[in-house]
């Protein structure tokens, strides 16, 4: 049995992945012939897949991508493209690591590591395919992808008619007819269904502090297609560039910095819609984001030429009356029928519940078990107190990393157990390295000196333990009460370092969630 069938027999959800199932053709203009596809992420059509002639190598398909980067090899085997996943808690990160250079990688890694529900299926997928994470995610997947001749995917004529050979002009494309599909998102559809029948709804409503406008609804075959439309204040779009201008320059984050910049990007609106038509809820399927930012602002930051996605943002602007002087979010999201026939929309609410944001804490350091850190979470005010259960220096074994002939991989960590008192939610706290840890080192080959460059190895990130640390399920306190231990491993190094500095993040539930009633103008 292959690893591929060994995973297609596990009962998990791999959705939570971005590995969702779905139609095993693709059926993009870009999916390559001969594709047999493994999983959907779920937003803009991406999907992943196997390509006839290729063997086990595991090929990213995303048709919002610019022309002629629409497909991207991910791993030479589908055990790699696993611990691929395992290493960077989901797929999606994997499918965009073609496009950013070291430090964008391991921001967005720092910036969304895996809730727990995904966690929860991290952890059966590694301990039930016996696998471990691919300790330099980065620079496996660049080294696959500068040695692979693009030329030799294979791609239908369609794809060929749809890919200029020239440059894109200025000149504004043909603006193409209004048509919304079902979980197709804010780009080109080249299925076959019928466009949804659009119902005017025009609701606006302030809700975290913004203004949204929900302009339309789309009833498909398949489910019920809403646009949002959120506005963002080009003085707060300015704002927050000039605050972060020596950032955007090349400045490095400090990890505080990066959860600060994040949630205060006014760009960044991170929520969870739910539909209910005619009492019924709906099942929420994949959704897509655009935006707008004024040209008078990106011509303050010399970035006024426009590409394919803001001009698909500006025809959205004119069919919805939006003013192309303000900063607009857009969402499109889709929700699939839960009745046998496509039904007749009579009433229509929306309940919407916003992502928890996370807010950085104290950094501390600890010397072993028994030592404990007073602390005062920075949104209620209330006081805890962080008791180390288990505390121990370890030295991985790693017998499966790619290129282990060229490259010395750093082995040792700190695994840290312990408990919260007052306990706290396991979601709303997590601890984390300071350090980035220790980058590979080339074993003294010359040939292989420029692959350690700008796109080399990165720093060892932070990883969930592996083994050992069999800690006990609960902690009797001191006071008689009872603590459910917490397990958090360092970055790798190459030498254990004296001491770890550690840092809390908490994540706290800023927005109140949200129901409302859309009026429907028309069907």
């Amino acid at each position: 049995m292959t690893m591929y069938d060994k995973f297609k027999a596990l009962n998990l959800n791999f959705s939570l992945l971005g590995l969702g199932q779905g139609d095993t053709n693709g059926g993009y203009f870009c999916t390559p012939v001969g594709a047999e596809v493994i999983g959907w992420e779920g937003v803009d059509g991406i999907h992943y897949c196997f390509v006839k002639d290729f063997g086990e190598t595991v090929f990213a398909v995303n048709p919002m991508n610019p022309a002629g980067k629409n497909v991207h090899p991910l791993a030479r085997t589908f055990e790699d493209f696993l611990r691929l996943v395992l290493a960077c808690g989901s797929a999606t990160a994997v499918e965009q690591t073609w496009m950013w250079n070291r430090g964008e990688f391991d921001a967005y890694l720092e910036t969304y590591p895996p809730d727990a529900e995904q966690q929860t299926v991290l952890d059966a997928l590694r301990d039930k395919l016996c696998i471990t994470p691919m300790e330099d995610p980065y620079r496996y997947i660049k080294t696959v992808q500068s040695a692979f001749d693009y030329s030799t995917i294979p791609f239908s004529q369609e794809y060929y008619d749809l890919s200029p050979d020239e440059p894109e002009t200025q000149e504004p494309p043909e603006r193409p007819e209004w048509e919304v599909y079902f979980d197709n998102g804010f780009g080109r559809y080249f299925g076959h269904d019928r466009p949804g029948q659009e119902i005017s709804v025009n609701k606006t409503f302030t809700w975290g502090g913004r203004t949204w406008y929900i302009p339309a609804v789309y009833a498909c075959g398949k489910g019920l297609v809403v646009d949002f439309c959120v506005e963002i204040n080009p003085a707060a779009h300015m704002a927050f560039l000039e605050k972060w201008k020596p950032w955007m320059e090349g400045k490095e984050f400090t990890p505080e910095e990066l959860d600060q910049w994040t949630a205060e990007n006014p760009s960044r609106i991170d929520f969870a819609p739910k539909a209910t038509v005619n009492g019924k809820e709906l099942c929420r399927c994949s959704g897509s984001g655009s935006g707008w930012i004024p040209m008078s602002i990106c011509m303050e930051y010399e970035q006024a030429e426009l590409n394919q996605q803001d001009w698909e943002s500006i025809w959205l602007m004119e069919h919805y009356g939006l003013d192309a002087e303000k900063g607009w979010v857009f969402w499109r999201q889709s929700f699939s029928w839960v009745t046998m026939t496509k039904p007749k929309v009579k009433t229509l609410s929306l309940s919407l519940e916003m992502e928890k944001q996370s807010v950085p804490g104290p950094r501390f350091t600890v010397s072993g078990v028994g030592d404990t850190v007073p602390f005062t979470h920075p949104v209620t005010g209330e006081t805890h107190i962080l008791q180390v259960v288990e505390y121990e220096n370890q030295e991985m074994d790693m017998p499966r990393l790619p290129d282990a002939e060229n490259w010395e991989y750093p082995t040792h960590c700190t695994a840290m157990s312990y408990v919260v008192e007052p306990e706290l939610p396991r979601e709303s706290l997590t601890v984390r390295d300071c350090g980035r840890g220790d980058s590979p080192k080339v074993k003294f080959n010359p040939a292989l000196e420029a692959i350690g460059g700008e796109d080399g190895p990165t720093a060892a990130c932070s990883i969930g333990i592996i083994g050992g640390m069999d800690g006990p399920i609960a902690i009797v306190l001191a006071n008689g009460k009872t603590g459910h231990p917490r397990i958090v491993c360092s970055a790798l190094r190459f030498e254990q370092p004296e001491q770890i500095e550690w840092r809390m993040v908490f994540y706290h539930k800023a927005v109140e969630d949200m129901e409302i009633d859309l009026p429907l103008l028309q069907e």
